[in-house]
């Protein structure tokens, strides 16, 4: 049974998965580590990753170095997203990591991000066997993919994502009305093209799926009570589906929340706390320009999709 390991050096964090594989697309964890960066943040702000936040990615990535020599991992791969890809100083950037991670780190072209972005997301969630359109929101990009049965036939990426914008807009708790019509106004411009593409596929986006921290963490918020009320305690949001009327009201509500008060919402993530009215915010204008109804949560992405794809290549 190969062990694989994937560096997922992304936007928002650096995480490391292994994984046991079991044949076809089936995966067991053997460990998940991260550490919250916030790389997209700085770029967002700056266009680049100051020297403090180099450092500290640095760290970060000697402390995931060392967790992943105790899983003893056969096969690894590591990957960087848009953080990475976009930096002035990316270069320079993933030639310090190479050094501490002891892998080429593989810089993913948009393309290539919301391939493997879609193999995991076929692997995670059934989706019928038919063509599917998958969106991957991450905290530096989101991709848009079509496909059926292993097959893409679209895939593309644009530079708006959660932690971006945070970086961009700045350091306000509240989102606001402005910040909602700002994020609004980013995302429709960057899907004017896939709008056109998707013209090819009518009511495709009706159904689609979703996957990344911003859709986990909504659909947590969207099960608490349901949770509560029948005492499983279970965090599982696997193929959880938000109807976009709902996305659209979580996203309001937190729109217009600081801090503290969506900390204390039950089922919140304090690592997601700071970006998610923007993420909601994001996920609600894609479903406004894609024709999305509903919205099928998969936990599985990039980092299950790069497993998969490497696997299958030996």
């Amino acid at each position: 049974m190969p062990r694989a390991a994937v560096w997922d050096l992304g936007s928002s964090s650096f995480h490391v998965l292994v994984c046991d594989h079991r044949g076809g697309d089936e995966l067991s964890v053997v460990l998940r580590r991260r550490a919250l960066l916030n790389l997209g943040a700085s770029v967002g702000e700056h266009g680049a990753i100051p020297p403090e936040r180099l450092t500290a990615a640095v760290s970060a990535a000697k402390r995931l170095r060392r967790a992943a020599d105790d899983a003893g991992a056969e096969v690894e791969v590591a990957l960087a997203t848009a953080a990475l890809r976009d930096a002035a100083n990316g270069a320079d950037v993933v030639a310090r990591l190479e050094r501490v991670v002891r892998q080429p780190v593989r810089v993913l072209d948009g393309h290539e991000e919301a391939r493997l972005c879609f193999v995991g997301q076929q692997a995670g969630v059934w989706t019928g066997g038919g063509r599917t359109l998958g969106v991957d929101l991450g905290g530096g990009s989101f991709e848009v993919a079509v496909g059926c049965d292993g097959s893409l036939d679209y895939a593309m990426s644009a530079p708006v994502g959660a932690t971006r914008l945070k970086g961009e807009l700045g350091p306000g708790e509240r989102l606001g009305a402005e910040g909602r019509r700002i994020v609004r106004s980013r995302t429709l411009a960057a899907l004017e093209p896939v709008a056109l593409s998707l013209d090819a596929y009518p009511g495709l986006a009706r159904r689609t799926v979703v996957s990344g921290g911003t859709a986990r963490a909504l659909a947590r918020l969207a099960t608490t009570r349901t949770r509560e009320r029948d005492g499983s305690g279970s965090w599982d949001v696997n193929q959880v589906e938000l109807p976009v009327g709902q996305v659209e009201e979580l996203a309001e509500r937190l729109a217009d929340m600081d801090l503290g008060e969506r900390l204390a919402l039950p089922g919140m993530s304090a690592r997601r706390a700071p970006m998610l009215p923007i993420g909601a915010s994001i996920l609600v204008a894609l479903a406004e320009a894609l024709g999305v109804e509903r919205f099928v949560v998969s936990v599985w992405g990039l980092r299950e999709g790069a497993l998969l794809d490497v696997l299958s290549r030996r």
